[in-house]
Order: C-alpha cells, then structure tokens, then sequence
C-alpha cells in the first residue's frame, strides 16, 4: 500500500472540545482532523475566534481536513424523526464553507438526513450538482456518504447522485460500518472510478444489530477497527486498490466516550494501523507510558 494519510473523524473524541480533539490527534499521530460545524460552533461560541483555533492546531502540528456531516446542501438538513439530531445537523452551507475557508480544510462531507421517500432523486442531484459546482470555485472536493438510516441509504444511492452529476470535484466517501449495514453491493464499488472514493471512514461492528434501532446501533455501539465482526480488511484491500490514500477511524461509542480524548485517539489509531496491516502507522502505546496501555484502556471500554 503506497502513503495513506490517516485522518481523525471527530466521532472518536465527540465529547471533548475541540483543543481537546486537536491535542488528541497529535498525540495519537493522526495527519489531520475532521471538523464539524456543531463542534465548531461550539468552540467559537467558548469565546475561541477562529484565529485561536488556527494556533492551537499549527502549534499541535495538525491540520483540517474535511468538515463532516454537512446536510445544508439539502431543504431538509436533519431527520424530522431525530429531532435531538437538530443541534448537530441544522446548520446552513454557508457555514461550512466558511469554515473550511477559514481552516484550510480541503473538502466537504456531504450528508443526506431525509427520510427514505422525502426528497424526489433529480433534486438530489439538482442540489448536489450545485453544491459541487459552488465547491470547485472555492477549490474544495464534495464526498457524498450514504447513511442507511436515510434517504441516500445505500452506496447504489449515492452512485445514481454523484454519477449523474460527474463532477470532477464530486465523488465518494465510504464509511464501512454503513457498507456492510446497508447491504451495499461490492460489483458496484468496484466500478466506481479510481480517483473518486476520496476517503474512508473504518469502524467495525457486531455481526447484528442487537439494540433498539439501526440508528442507534451507528450512534452508539460501533466497535474500534478488528473488534468486531465486519469483514474489514477485505473491504480495505479492495478499496486500496482504487488508489484510495485516506484512512481514518470514525467509531460512534458510548465506551469509548468514558475515556480521555487522548486515550480514545490512540486506540483509534493502533486499531487503524493493525487493520490496514502497517508497520508505519502510529503505534503510540509506549506514550502512554506502559507497552500494554491500549489492551489496559480497551478492557476499560
């Protein structure tokens, strides 16, 4: 596998506050980190300007990547369903080109969080063709992630969107816990072209879902990457030969929100370099003082 940037999903650390996930992913060795609008709204809200938020993350050697879960580029940002979902989603597009503006961030990840049947598939694609072509004047790619909870539920979803639209600037991001959710089909990931899945994000999970919904399975009860059941490096190995160059973990769970967000990153990160079979990924457990700190910290999760 050639060079793989590893970047940080936010999930990991999303209960601690944005100095908090910056130091994290140095400490844990991570590239770059993703940034959301509700986190960073958050820290601007604390009294951060988005000045400070540059120095801390030039200080720690980090730098943005992607602003995660944007559904402004959609009429219905946020499942009428999910309503505790509104902090975290209902925030306008323009926000979140303002942050990668400000940030330096390269790319958008766009989100659909309709209900299945809400939106008709042409002003899907009506809305994600505007949102590349507002993209590409400000030199930002757009990977369209399906959710299966949702209206763009399946990988076959987001291929009928992003394929009609074939924007240069528009492409894919795989998250693989809702690959395997959602049934997606491994023919069609095949034939989606090399240089369009533009990241991916890895969690693993029980063979089934054994809590109350999909939902809160995803929200909830993802497992670190070779925790669980899923068929991961399989999937990995496929992908990697696409050319896919960034990696990441993003791993919902109430366990690993016990931990310090340091902790939660370094298991993130070991756990990425033993599933994507790399000796040199970071390997921080001597970090944290002791060579067995990740198996101490995972029995505490």
């Amino acid at each position: 596998m050639a060079y793989v940037e590893l970047t940080l999903w936010p999930a990991c650390v999303r209960t601690h506050a944005l100095p908090d996930q910056i130091a994290a992913a140095a400490q844990a060795g991570f590239s770059s980190l993703a940034i959301n609008p509700a986190t960073y709204h958050a820290a601007v809200s604390s009294g951060l300007s988005p000045q400070d938020i540059l120095r801390i993350a030039d200080y720690n050697g980090v730098r943005f990547s992607w602003v995660d879960a944007v559904s402004g580029w959609l009429p219905i940002r946020y499942p009428a369903d999910s309503p505790e979902l509104k902090g975290f989603l209902d925030y306008d597009l323009k926000l979140a080109f303002e942050i990668a503006d400000i940030l330096g961030a390269e790319a958008i990840l766009a989100i659909g969080c309709f209900a299945e049947g809400a939106l008709p598939l042409s002003q899907q694609i009506d809305c994600f063709g505007e949102l590349c072509r507002e993209a590409k004047v400000r030199n930002l790619r757009v990977g369209l992630e399906f959710i299966p909870t949702w209206g763009i539920g399946n990988l076959k979803s987001a291929w009928r969107i992003a394929s009609a639209v074939d924007a240069q600037n528009g492409g894919y991001v795989v998250d693989t816990w809702h690959f395997f959710r959602s049934n997606s089909d491994p023919n069609l990931l095949q034939q989606i072209p090399d240089d369009r899945i533009f990241a991916v994000q890895v969690a693993d999970a029980a063979s089934d879902c054994k809590v109350r919904s999909l939902l809160d399975d995803s929200l909830n009860f993802r497992k670190l990457p070779g925790d669980g059941a899923l068929p991961l490096a399989r999937l990995l190995d496929t992908i990697t030969t696409k050319g896919t160059k960034d990696f990441g973990p993003e791993v919902f769970s109430i366990e690993l929100d016990q931990v310090s967000a340091r902790e939660a990153a370094i298991l993130c990160a070991n756990s990425m370099r033993a599933i994507l079979r790399r000796d040199d990924l970071p390997n921080h457990a001597s970090a944290m003082g002791t060579d067995d700190v990740s198996d101490q910290t995972r029995r505490q999760t």
